[in-house]
């Protein structure tokens, strides 16, 4: 959904507290961020603080951790927000779906005991857990509802956009070929005597290759030793053996296929999903920037 939509993500499972909590209900010192009532502390903030692969995944300035801790409060606002969105229009969890979550992740800890030992370990109890997930599928909903069902992109944009880019939906010239690929000397000189004495090259490659056939290859898809003894043969002609690591490989060139644009048709749904997503991101950005306009946030310093 692009990547503010991630952004909106990436706090939503760990920042969530299980209920909101109340002004009072810590201390003074330990709150980072206060959101509508709704308090964020510096444990939340420096937990993600912590989550350094999350966060170099997502872009984010790891290497200022002032920066670091900034970005994250902000990201956790957003989620909090969206959160109060979803309650304040009435939006309700599907429990059932809830409960096929923790199935899920019950499975995929492998047992009942490796799931309680987990719990353990992130210090969540399976209420809290519950809690965790159900105020992650509100934000999804939210944002489902009131940013991504409004967006809409039209037969003409999407015409529109093929028609200006054209250099987006090039196909790369390409090439049929089969292969044989062997990882020694004496069995490479075993295929040339066959190749020599006219056995067909599916039979050779069948008996004495120890790769799979490379089939179609594209442009750029190869290093470029391959790829230039490849192109440089005529439909029908096979290569001398080239020498790779690990082995050796002969080719047989069977078709040859000159780049082109692709049709509309084959592109269109790519196309479409794209312009959905950048007015998706879009949309979602004005949308917070909405509830932030309207929300009591105070972010108290470290």
């Amino acid at each position: 959904m692009g990547k503010m939509i991630c952004s909106v993500f990436l706090c939503a499972f760990l920042a969530l507290s299980a209920s909101a909590g109340s002004i009072y209900a810590e201390k003074l010192d330990k709150i980072a961020a206060i959101v509508n009532g709704d308090v964020i502390t510096e444990d939340e903030v420096s937990t993600f603080m912590k989550m350094t692969d999350m966060a170099e995944e997502s872009g984010l300035p790891t290497s200022d951790p002032k920066l670091l801790r900034l970005e994250l409060l902000n990201r956790m606002i957003e989620d909090r927000l969206i959160l109060q969105e979803a309650k304040a229009i009435g939006l309700k969890a599907d429990e059932k779906a809830l409960e096929g979550r923790i199935k899920d992740i019950k499975m995929r800890a492998g047992s009942e005991l490796a799931f309680d030992m987990a719990l353990k370990q992130q210090g969540f109890s399976l209420s809290e857990l519950k809690n965790k997930l159900r105020n992650q599928l509100l934000i999804y909903m939210a944002i489902q509802r009131q940013v991504k069902s409004r967006v809409l992109v039209s037969p003409k944009e999407v015409t529109d956009y093929y028609e200006a880019n054209p250099g987006l939906f090039v196909a790369p010239e390409s090439a049929l070929v089969d292969s044989i690929f062997v990882k020694d000397k004496d069995t490479l000189a075993s295929v040339e005597a066959l190749l020599a004495k006219g056995t067909d090259f599916k039979d050779v490659a069948k008996e004495l290759s120890q790769r799979s056939d490379l089939g179609i290859v594209a442009r750029g898809q190869f290093k470029k030793e391959l790829e230039d003894v490849i192109f440089s043969l005529e439909p029908g002609k096979r290569s001398k053996p080239v020498e790779v690591e690990g082995g050796f490989y002969i080719f047989l060139l069977n078709e040859l296929k000159a780049a082109s644009k692709r049709p509309l048709n084959d592109v269109k749904d790519e196309v479409t999903l794209m312009l959905e997503n950048q007015k998706t991101e879009k949309k979602l950005k004005e949308w917070l920037e909405a509830l932030k306009h309207k929300a009591y946030i105070s972010i108290r310093e470290e």
